[in-house]
């Protein structure tokens, strides 16, 4: 296993235990750069130690509660001080029975030793080999609520099945997942998220009452346009539209942008934020694209309609961010793609995709315009097989192609930027800058100007007639 030679510098004569999610895994055959300790002694100096002898980097958690980290290279040791009298009733606090194993750090390091070695108070390691996750009490779940939502996320990391009395506890004390801070809920909702299953994961905290206390806006749209979406209204809808994204993730894009999958995977793999990568914030953005929906239904000439649902749907979506302390650049993404995941299909409509058109729309959505596409394909999918599908798909191949094969014609180099025509108009900085440069950059993709002394006169024309 990793780590061994590591684990060789800790002084085998304190009481300290490799506990936790290291074990589980190992016993699994999985490789993981995590491992947690238990200490019975002064943890914070046991940990220094560590860091000193293999050159880590030695970090605070949390002093008061004497938690704290050495990360050597890409691997992390967590050292924590053991609870309780002795190390079973440590474990006997822990969340689940797979997670509530020991293994006494005495030099025996490698799992062939650990047969005979082994902690496992709660028959963790049978519960291991029939896939299930069992809550060691029932006590645990009031303690610390976040264990609610840690039971589907395990299940759906280790494909394990959640036993009827642990699912029972969760949906008893469902309610009080409210008393936990937003961080941590954020955190393990984006854990769930990042599985490649994580639809599975969402159905199923919906029906333990979970997805209510952390997105009641979402659970809220279930009886709206069941005329539309008879299977569970809207929410129905936006789970089928978390289906189908990962079904595309899953096959990498192939049969539907098959031209451009690996580029579209390439940037779905970016950074929105520290932490966040586009393709998880992407699932999130599916299931609350069409929020807004039931703040604007309205029955006009006998039909439901939900005019401005996207700039409805912006709102709320500001709301549920700040609440689940999102970052300001999450936020922007997903009120981004809710705005606009319209524009696809109002583009169908036309004839024929211009340059004009495509300019714009790549123009206002930026970085994240690869991001759209693929949601709002994904959003036609949930329609059965027909003419939404099929012009969304083309459509979207359309401006693929035109991005990636044709990007000097949509998106042309600048031949003027703001500060040259602040300085050739004599003009401060202002928002009509922005506007002369905006006007400018569709005549070249217009074909109008094609020099930067066109672009000179052309400004200077257009400034001309602002003034009047």
């Amino acid at each position: 296993m990793l780590k061994i030679k590591k684990l060789e510098s800790l002084k085998t004569n304190r009481n300290i235990w490799i506990v936790g999610g290291y074990i589980r895994d190992s016993l699994l055959g999985k490789i993981t750069k995590d491992i947690d300790f238990a200490t019975d002694g002064n943890t914070k100096k046991i940990a220094r130690e560590f860091a000193d002898k293999t050159n880590g980097s030695f970090v605070v958690l949390d002093d008061f509660n004497k938690t704290y980290r050495v990360v050597i290279d890409d691997e992390i040791y967590d050292f924590s001080k053991m609870q309780g009298k002795n190390i079973s009733e440590d474990l006997s606090r822990r969340d689940f029975t797979i997670n509530a194993m020991a293994v006494k750090a005495d030099g025996r390091w490698q799992m062939a030793d650990w047969s005979k070695n082994l902690i496992d108070p709660f028959d963790g390691l049978s519960d291991i080999k029939r896939k299930i996750v069992r809550a060691v009490s029932e006590r645990n779940f009031i303690d610390d609520p976040l264990r609610l939502l840690r039971a589907y996320r395990f299940a759906g990391q280790l494909n394990f099945s959640i036993e009827p009395k642990t699912e029972k506890f969760i949906k008893k004390h469902s309610r009080n997942l409210k008393n936990i801070s937003n961080e941590r809920i954020q955190n393990e909702l984006f854990l769930m998220l990042e599985l490649t299953n994580s639809y599975n994961v969402i159905i199923k905290i919906y029906k333990a009452g979970l997805l209510e206390e952390i997105m009641p806006e979402l659970v809220e749209t279930l009886n709206t346009a069941r005329c539309y979406y008879p299977k569970m209204g809207l929410l129905g809808h936006s789970f089928d539209a978390l289906k189908i994204l990962e079904e595309f993730y899953s096959t990498n894009f192939k049969n539907v942008f098959p031209k451009f999958s690996k580029r579209i995977s390439a940037h779905l793999e970016e950074k929105i934020s520290k932490t966040t990568k586009r393709k998880t914030l992407l699932k999130l953005a599916a299931l609350l694209h069409d929020i807004g929906k039931p703040k604007s239904a309205k029955k006009i000439d006998g039909r439901l309609r939900f005019f401005e649902h996207e700039e409805r749907g912006c709102d709320i979506i500001n709301i549920i961010g700040k609440r689940l302390k999102l970052s300001n650049n999450e936020i922007k993404y997903l009120k981004t793609l809710t705005l606009h995941h319209m524009r696809i299909g109002n583009l169908t409509s036309a004839e024929k995709l211009t340059d004009k058109a495509a300019w714009r729309f790549f123009r206002d959505l930026q970085d994240d315009a690869i991001d759209l596409i693929v949601l709002s394909v994904t959003d036609a999918y949930t329609y059965p097989k027909g003419r939404t599908r099929t012009l969304h798909k083309i459509m979207a191949n359309k401006l693929l192609n035109k991005f990636y094969r044709q990007k000097e014609k949509i998106i042309p180099k600048k031949l003027l930027n703001g500060f040259e025509i602040m300085k050739i108009l004599k003009i401060p900085e202002s928002p009509l800058v922005g506007k002369i440069l905006e006007e400018l950059e569709e005549a070249q993709v217009l074909k109008k100007i094609k020099t930067k002394n066109e672009a000179e006169k052309f400004i200077k024309i257009i400034y001309k007639n602002k003034k009047k």
